[in-house]
């Protein structure tokens, strides 16, 4: 059997974006800005070429890249009430994550379900929600996030032989999406370039977490005209080091490309993935 041929990933179409990026040194020659909750933390501004990942889909592995699309439909979708929508999302997702990573079992972080959407007034440029590089948890704190999960929901605190947290992002609004999710192909992102820093969640809780330096040789994918059919799931930590694909992601503007594009509407949930 002849193998197939691997796409050539320079070559693929790509749109511009802004995204924002942890200030490297003090000279660093890029545009300044300030994020809510990233006061402490100088940013700076580039404009990324960010490929069309849907020619690539069935070469991405979440051990690799750190992201993969697949095909995963909710009963949901249309459901317009928040609260609603987040508990049966999480009650349809569970079970499919638990089967799709074959898991021994999975805890969702029930807190960690955002529902979002764009301002339609918003002006071009990093206005969209989650608008900077970031892997949302450092290392050291993701056995400690999964661990307190676990006490919140009352659920007893197991050994277990591997972790995995497994953030799951579909579009709910129709092609294409002002604000669609870009993720860095996770083997370019190199470990010196990632920066640990505390973070505080809407709910006061604060944690380690990563933002992500620029570096050219960074490569960003996003997959254009997301149906509310389709999931990407990418990778936010692995206790397995060998497959710890952590994958940083963005938010970006698309209106250069689509002036007309739709206000995005989103939802994203978390889940822990225990293995026995």
């Amino acid at each position: 059997m002849a193998m197939a041929t691997r796409v050539n990933r320079d070559r693929l179409e790509c749109v511009h974006g802004e995204i924002a990026f942890a200030r490297r040194t003090a000279d660093e020659n890029a545009p300044a800005i300030s994020l809510p909750r990233y006061e402490d933390l100088p940013m700076v501004t580039y404009d990324v070429a960010i490929r069309n990942a849907r020619p690539i889909v069935n070469e991405l592995s979440l051990d690799r890249e750190g992201f993969t699309l697949v095909q995963h439909k909710v009963s949901c979708a249309n459901e317009r009430n928040p609260e609603i929508l987040c508990q049966r999302y999480l009650e349809e997702m569970t079970p499919f994550i638990k089967d799709y990573f074959n898991a021994s079992w999975v805890i969702p972080r029930r807190d960690g379900v955002i529902a979002r959407s764009t301002d339609r007034n918003a002006v071009p440029g990093l206005r969209g929600p989650g608008a900077m590089a970031h892997i949302d948890y450092a290392p050291i704190a993701a056995p400690m996030v999964a661990a307190r999960e676990s006490q919140k929901q009352g659920i007893p605190i197991r050994s277990y032989s591997r972790l995995m947290i497994i953030q799951a992002w579909r579009a709910l609004s129709p092609p294409p999406q002002d604000f669609p999710l870009a993720l860095c192909d996770s083997a370019t992102a190199l470990d010196t370039d990632i920066v640990v820093h505390d973070y505080t969640s809407d709910l006061e809780a604060t944690y380690k977490s990563c933002v992500l330096n620029y570096n050219p040789f960074e490569k960003w994918y996003y997959f254009p005209e997301m149906t509310v059919d389709e999931l990407i799931l990418f990778k936010g930590f692995d206790s397995e080091d060998n497959c710890n694909a952590r994958a940083p992601h963005s938010a970006f503007d698309n209106r250069r490309a689509h002036p007309n594009a739709k206000p995005r509407e989103s939802i994203e949930a978390r889940f822990f993935v225990y293995y026995a």
